[in-house]
């Protein structure tokens, strides 16, 4: 199916899309898709959005098309991936101006933490898929199955249905689109609909590397289409998107015992000890937090750091945001506006509640024109919104812990479970308390990151979602297994089968024995019996 669109600028990139997150699953209202700026709130571009009977239609035809594309060499799917890779270097440029354009980030932010990611798990896929996809015999490990060799084939679900978001969608829609094709998957993407040109864009990259329109599917629309797409004859559903939202994924998924996997809010703990880097940890918890206008699933939305370096935290933390250029025109800009005016209100009502329990504002940037200033609020209590529920946006809030303890606990106390981060000069003690972290990830010093390390599976724990991203079991996911089991020597007739009587009691005891008897001089004196319950008249061949 290919993408129709009513509005087509001349200055749209060739290969350029951008895809979206269902953030609700709503009612079949069939509305068109608007692509607007941030900036100004211009609407550049409109889709026309497809009807359940489209999405069926798209389903069916990535049904029919999967089993050819599935039965290619391994080597030809990676050859695609080649070239996608090749050509998202090539287009690097257009597609960081068409993630500016259409979410509001910087372009350099657009280049490094979507570009630069997406091509490195390329790269990664190409290593690994082959490996992963190999299916060789070996001996079966049990004493009773001496005779039997075993094989474990992975092989593709089918059809899958990747529903994408909008604040990284390029680099989200492909952790799932990439590995899902180059497995032998046919895939029926739909993106946000605050990101249909990327996904759109997206979507060129993959058909102009190899991949046959029939094998991947656009179907443009808002959380109506998702939620076909979910009901929909697919046979796995990705999703990325809010915690509501997911929920009624899984729901309709569940009708049909089909698969999801789930990719959810996040409310990111970061701790700080007093033994960090504190000018160090404060750029890096400012760059995580205010990076994409705050809109990110694993920033650090709740800092607790030890007394001791509390007051030096905020210090710091202040003249970092007090130097940031929010709103500024490209490329000066550090900080955008959010993807939509409307959901400014909620992070005002977040910051409004904290202030009402006792928070205090420590620092604001300047308000950039549409975008909202990025907030440092202190004392932020644990009965407050932005303590309870995920700020999508530039707000952080700090507290004062006692010690490392205090912070787990406060950190754990939340019903997500995405990333973390822990900053501290002793990396051993860091990782210890990563270890006691309730989250799918945790970064050491750094922050971020853990969503763009292609060997690193990416991941929630609770509310945040269950299911994979990225490293070998991101490449998994895409897979089922197949288990295949062959007799060694087909003309005899197997011990256990039927024959039953107190000789075979008897020798099946023996055998047990022989095995399984924690005592050596036991295990000795087992085989004389086994032997000749193996070899005695009761076997016979198969004629």
């Amino acid at each position: 199916m290919s993408p129709r669109v009513t509005q087509t600028p001349a200055t749209i990139p060739r290969g350029d899309r951008n895809p979206m997150p269902l953030t609700e699953i709503a009612a079949p209202v069939r509305r068109p898709v608007e692509s607007r700026d941030p900036r100004t709130g211009a609407v550049w571009r409109r889709f026309e959005a497809a009807g359940s009977e489209e999405v069926g239609a798209a389903v069916a035809q990535a049904r029919s098309a999967q089993p050819a594309w599935a039965a290619l060499p391994a080597g030809t799917r990676m050859e695609m991936l080649r070239r996608f890779h090749d050509l998202a270097y090539a287009r690097r440029t257009e597609l960081a101006a068409l993630l500016s354009r259409e979410t509001g980030k910087p372009a350099a932010e657009a280049l490094a933490t979507e570009v630069v990611v997406v091509l490195d798990d390329t790269r990664f896929l190409q290593r690994t898929i082959p490996r992963l996809m190999r299916a060789p015999w070996v001996a079966a490990g049990s004493r009773a199955l001496i005779r039997k060799r075993v094989r474990v084939v992975p092989e593709p679900y089918g059809v899958v249905g990747v529903i994408a978001p909008w604040n990284y969608p390029f680099m989200l829609a492909c952790s799932r689109l990439l590995p899902a094709l180059a497995t032998g998957n046919a895939a029926v993407f739909k993106p946000s609909e605050f990101t249909p040109s990327v996904g759109e864009a997206t979507w060129q990259l993959l058909v102009d590397s190899g991949v046959p329109v029939a094998v991947v599917q656009l179907v443009q629309g808002d959380g109506a289409v998702g939620a076909a797409l979910v009901e929909a004859p697919v046979d796995k559903v990705f999703f990325t998107g809010s915690v509501r939202a997911g929920r009624a994924v899984a729901v309709a998924a569940a009708r049909r015992l089909a698969p999801c996997e789930l990719e959810l809010g996040g409310s990111d703990a970061a701790i700080v000890c007093a033994d960090a880097n504190i000018p160090m940890a404060a750029a890096g918890l400012a760059w995580g937090r205010f990076s994409n206008a705050g809109q990110t699933c694993v920033a650090p939305k709740r800092v607790f750091v030890e007394a001791d370096a509390y007051d030096r935290f905020l210090e710091e933390t202040s003249r970092v945001v007090a130097s940031l250029r929010v709103g500024a025109a490209e490329p000066e800009a550090d900080v955008g506006p959010m993807i939509r005016p409307e959901f400014r209100a909620v992070i005002e009502a977040q910051r409004d509640d904290a202030l009402d329990r006792g928070a205090r504002v420590v620092c604001t940037g300047d308000a950039g024109g549409p975008a909202f200033p990025p907030t440092v609020l202190a004392d932020v209590p644990a009965d407050a919104r932005a303590m309870r529920e995920e700020t999508f946006g530039p707000l952080m809030v700090v507290t004062a812990v006692r010690d490392a303890s205090d912070a787990v606990a406060r950190a754990n106390a939340s019903e997500y479970g995405l990333s973390a981060s822990v900053w501290s000069r002793d990396t051993a003690r860091a990782g210890a308390l990563a270890a006691r972290l309730e989250a799918g990830t945790v970064a050491i010093n750094d922050v971020l990151v853990t969503a763009g390390v292609p060997e690193l599976p990416h991941g929630g724990v609770k509310q945040s979602g269950f299911g994979r991203t990225h490293g070998e079991a991101g490449i998994m996911a895409c897979l089922r297994t197949r288990g295949i089991v062959s007799e060694r020597m087909p003309g005899r007739r197997q011990e256990w089968w039927f024959g039953y009587s107190a000789r075979h009691l008897a020798g099946m005891d023996a055998f047990l024995r022989a095995a399984h008897d924690p005592s050596a001089v036991r295990r000795a004196r087992a085989w004389p019996a086994l032997l000749r319950f193996l070899f005695g008249s009761r076997r016979s061949s198969c004629r």
